[in-house]
Order: C-alpha cells, then structure tokens, then sequence
C-alpha cells in the first residue's frame, strides 16, 4: 500500500485524523502529526526522500507543500455543511436577519459559496490572501467594508476580536477530514496501481536484450533499463534526470526535436557509442494525439574497429585523409539541404552509394562529408580516379600481386580496410575489374595472383558524369554491380540549380586563392548579381577557375560587373552551332543576338524586328556586350 502522510496545522486535528485514517484499505500512514507553517517545507522534503507517496494538509500548508515537492498533495477542504453551521450561529448571535460577514482565508481549504447568501439570508464577502501575513490586514478591511463578523482562522479571529466583530473559528471536522481522506484512498489505489506496473514494466525491460529510454517534452532522462546503463556505461545516478544530449552527446537535437516537437518517429539509424555501431530508434509517445515525451532504444551491432594513432598519421601523411564534413559545405538552398539531409541518413550505413551529376558539381565532396559522417571516419578514406589509369595499373594500385606482395607496399583495398573506397567515374572500370569490385561489395577481398580469398570490410562510395543504366543497357556496365552500387544513390543537383549557394561558393574559392596569392578583391553589388545569375556549366571546377582569374589578374580591389563578363569570356567561350566560330561571351541575350545576327546576315533592322525591340536598343545591347558591328559570315 502506498505510504502517506498527514500533516495538520492544529493538535485537535491530529486526534481526529488517527481515529480515522486506520478505516482506509489503501492508505498506509507514515505519520500524522501537527506541523507548524514555518516547518512544513522541510519536512514534506524529508517524508518524500523516506518514500512517502502522497501527503494530506490544508490551506497554506498545502501550498507550500506543492511547491516544495513532485508528490500528489490532498487539500483538506472545510464542507459547505460545516461553514453553513457557522452561519447560522452568527446570525443568531447578532439577532440580524441579514448580517455582512467577512469569509477570511486560502482559497484552497474553502469550499464554493455563491449561493450562500440566498440560502442562509447574509451578504457574505470572501477575502482570500496567498500570504498568512496580510491576514490582519485583510480582516481591517472587512471592517472597513462594513462586515458585522469574521469567519477564519486563528489570525483573523484574534485580530476580529480586538476589533470587537463577532467572530467564528473555521474548524476542519469530521466530514472535511472524511472527504480528503477517501480522496488519498482512491489516489493511494491508483499509485498501488502504478507502482505495480512500473515494478512489472522495470523487470520486463531488466530482461530483455534491448536499450530503453524514456524522457519527457525537454529530453530529460526519466527512466531507462540495465540494458541503458551497462550499453553507456554510466550509472543510473549519472543519468536519470540528466538531459540526454549531455548523456548521449553524439545524438543530434534535430532527431530529437522531430520526435518530442514533431512527433515523428526516427528508425534504426546507427550512432558510435562506447566504439560499438549501435542501431538507435526515437518516437514519441502520444496520448489521444499530444505528444507528451519520447521513448529511445537501442541495439549494439558491431564493434566499430579504429587503426592505431600510428597507422594514422601514416595515412596523413599519404593523403588517406578526407577533409571536408557536412558543416563546412555551403547548404543555403533547398536543394542542398535536402541532398544533405539524405546524405547524413545513409552516411552511419556500410551499404555502397552511388552519387551521380554533372562533372564538377561536388561529388568528391560529398563522397568525403558521407565518409566523415560515418562510424568509420577514424580511418582511412581513398579517393581514385578510375578514368586515369590504364585497367592493369589500375587493377595493381586495387588489388595488389600475390607475388610481389612482401616487396610492395599494401593495396589500395588492405589500406582501405574498415574505411571508405571513392571510385570517381567508375563507369571506366574494365569488365574484369567490375567483377573484382563486385566480389569486395560482397566482402571478398583475392589478391591478383593468390587463390585464397579473405575477408574485406570496406565502404564504397562510387561516382559517375554519365547515366550508368544506359551502360548496362548496352552491355558496358554489369547489371549486379549496378544494382549494388545503387543501394542507395544521392543525385548531386548542378550549381545553377542552387541559385541561393552561388555567392557562398565564390566567397569561399575566393578566400582560397587570396589567401594563396596574398592578393584581395571585393565584389560590387553588379558583380555579385551577375555571378548568382550565371549558369556555371563548368559547376564548382569553373567556379574554383574564375576565382583564381579574378585573384590574379585584377586591376584594383574592387571587381565590378564588367570585369568580370570579360573573364568569363575568355574561360567559357560558346561555340554557335554548325559553325567553328567562338563566341567570346556566355550572357544568354548575347548569345541570342548573335544567332540573330548571324540568321540574317547581320541585317540589325531584321535581328531588331525578331527581338521586338527598336534598333537603337539592339544597338545598345550589342555595345554592352561587345558584339562587333560587322557581323555577316
């Protein structure tokens, strides 16, 4: 039974309340005793850290007993029989039909009288207070008021004497003491309840294999299993009503939040903890469809397996290294931050990842930012061209010889073991090779020359400028290897398509070659709107290009519009169609009346009619972009 505790604020009172309390089936009384208003606090505090579960006071002792402690407080609250009889003897010793009498007290131990007045013919004015020390204050101003008498307790009563006002003490009899104590008996039944199934609940979740968390709307630790504590390593002390982003730190707050804010559940993605892959779910728990905190388990997978601090600095020193993560990329558009948000999901899993998009636009990158994202970040990460070696160099610098092996170096795959492979046009790999990368995605690692295959836990990351499925339809690409690399595959969007990263971009490439070139440049407004509205078909690389133009061959600190259409012409000229004549500018409208020029053999009146503009304005347009007069071929 659950244990509780009386505390009352007169002597006759206590009397009254062990005569009662031993009637109750589910109320185990841990005391019951008079308490004084000055030392109620404290020793609510200690019956809570006895293990007392529910406490029974009145009026200001109760307030402060709720604000001191977490446990159910019942307020013993005076009945309207009780109080009703205190009316009546007042009237009678007034002789008044309808006296004024001043109600005097905490709003919490009265009972609801607006319809006293009619039913007991007086004019009854409730003064409430929060504070015992306004008290006095509050029965001078039922005097003031009018009021014949007072109502209340010692305070007020005392101080309508002296004020020479009939007065009547607020006792707490037997029905009020009745109707609190069947409250903590019904309360007292339902923490029985409780108890019994959190005790069914603990030992259910003591027992099983997996993780359990539970925290409330903030991400404070409430409860959580054996399993918890020993996968963590922390005791229990040391967690429970800690906030688990300090506990766990490698867990993100947006995970957090899509489940305690969102209410959406997060499932089965991988966090490193304690050097062990551990597969963790978040989802709220919700109540007739409010979220009222969240539920976090967890599953140990594999041993996560870091080379020795010697074996990296090796890998420092050969460039094994990646050296971008997510947070250093510019993510400004939705674009990005879309590919971002899938790129960290599938960044904790081994499974290949195939990234496809135009040349340049940042598939190395992101090939790096997946491996840092990774368990296996602590080790190695190999990026290889496959398009720039012949297929037996190639298939050396891979898979080693069996036969030179104790006089050569490790493979690219041994050193590789544990880490990240990156592939960049893998579409070049010979169909014998397509075959060996086809045995290491399954984990089979065969040096050339050997006969005896062994086991390799390397992650793939490929990459391709092409559409890899028309390869496999004309026979050049392996179906399986496709459909393995493809697991999970990331479309990087061109640059032109990420509008809102284009400044960040330049700003970033800029920063680079200043800072190598010790020469620094600013953009006007013109330049920047210029280089956001630029089509970029050379993506990052032509980005990294012009920067360095800009960095070396500007005239004065500020780079305005003209100067940089000038650049742009001389590193991406535009080629007309069905003809070998260049083009020295990219701007579309140039390019347009250009066509134009050449169509109607540099007839600017016919060019002019076509664009729907006066030839005063083609001619303008011609001069800006500095298209010649003379343009008949």
């Amino acid at each position: 039974m659950a244990k509780a505790a009386l505390l009352v604020p007169y002597l006759e009172m206590c009397e009254l309340a062990r005569s009662m309390v031993g009637r109750y089936d589910y109320i185990t009384p841990m005391c019951v005793e008079y308490a004084q208003t000055e030392a109620v606090e404290a020793r609510a505090v200690e019956l809570e850290q006895q293990g007392c579960k529910l406490i029974v006071a009145r009026g200001l002792q109760a307030q402060l007993v709720k604000r001191r402690v977490k446990l159910p407080v019942v307020e013993i609250h005076v009945t309207a029989q009780e109080l009703g009889g205190l009316i009546l003897q007042i009237r009678r010793e007034l002789g008044m039909d309808c006296p004024k009498v001043g109600l005097v007290g905490f709003a919490n131990m009265l009972c609801d009288t607006s319809q006293f007045d009619e039913l007991f013919s007086v004019k009854l004015v409730r003064y409430m207070v929060t504070d015992v020390d306004h008290l006095r204050a509050v029965v001078d101003r039922a005097e003031a008021d009018g009021c014949q008498a007072v109502i209340g307790g010692d305070v007020a009563c005392l101080r309508a004497r002296e004020l020479g006002l009939a007065y009547r003490f607020i006792p707490s009899g037997e029905e009020s003491m009745r109707n609190a104590l069947d409250l903590a008996n019904q309360i007292c039944y339902a923490i029985d309840l409780e108890l019994s199934n959190s005790a069914e609940m603990n030992t259910m979740l003591d027992f099983t294999f997996s993780g359990i968390m539970q925290v409330d709307l903030d991400g404070t630790i409430l409860r959580a299993n054996r399993m918890t504590f020993n996968l963590l390593n922390v005791r229990p002390q040391e967690m429970v009503q800690r906030n688990v982003l300090d506990v766990l730190p490698q867990l993100s707050q947006e995970i957090l939040d899509r489940a305690l804010k969102q209410g959406e559940e997060t499932y089965a993605f991988l966090l490193p903890i304690q050097k062990k892959a551990v597969v963790v779910n978040v989802a709220p728990i919700l109540i007739e469809g409010e979220i009222k905190g969240g539920i976090l388990t967890f599953q140990e997978d594999k041993r996560i397996i870091e080379m020795d601090s010697e074996l990296r600095r090796e890998l420092y020193q050969r460039g094994y290294i990646a050296q971008f993560n997510f947070d250093k990329l510019v993510h400004n558009s939705k674009e990005s931050n879309r590919l971002f948000h899938t790129a960290r999901k599938i960044a904790k899993y081994r499974a290949p990842v195939l990234l496809s998009g135009e040349p340049g636009c940042g598939k190395n990158m992101i090939a790096q930012c997946i491996h840092m994202d990774s368990l296996g970040r602590h080790n190695a990460y190999i990026s290889l061209d496959c398009m720039a070696y012949q297929p037996d160099t190639l298939d050396t610098m891979l898979f080693g010889n069996y036969t030179t092996r104790k006089d050569t170096p490790a493979c690219i795959v041994e050193i590789a073991r544990d880490g990240t492979l990156y592939l960049c046009h893998v579409e070049a790999l010979s169909y014998e090779l397509q075959y060996k990368l086809m045995n290491l995605i399954e984990g089979k690692f065969l040096h050339n020359g050997s006969n005896q295959p062994s086991t390799a836990n390397v992650r793939i990351i490929a990459s391709s400028d092409v559409n890899l499925i028309v390869r496999v339809e004309k026979g050049e690409f392996r179906s399986d290897l496709y459909y393995a690399l493809n697991v999970l595959s990331l479309d990087v969007p061109p640059l032109r398509s990420r509008r809102e990263d284009i400044l960040d971009w330049v700003n970033y490439y800029l920063r680079q070659w200043q800072d190598r070139y010790k020469r620094y440049v600013s953009l006007t407004q013109g330049a920047q709107e210029f280089l956001e509205n630029y089509d970029w078909p050379g993506n990052l690389n032509q980005v990294s290009s012009v920067c360095e133009r800009i960095v070396l061959l500007a005239e004065k600190r500020s780079v305005d519009e003209v100067f940089l259409r000038r650049q742009l012409e001389q590193v991406a000229p535009k080629v007309l169609h069905s003809t070998e004549q260049v083009v020295l500018f990219k701007d579309q409208k140039a390019v347009q009346i250009a066509e134009l020029l050449r169509k109607h053999n540099g007839n600017r009146q016919r060019v002019a009619d076509e664009m729907g503009v006066s030839k005063t304005t083609l001619w303008r347009y011609m001069k800006k972009y500095g298209i010649e007069k003379d343009y008949s071929y």
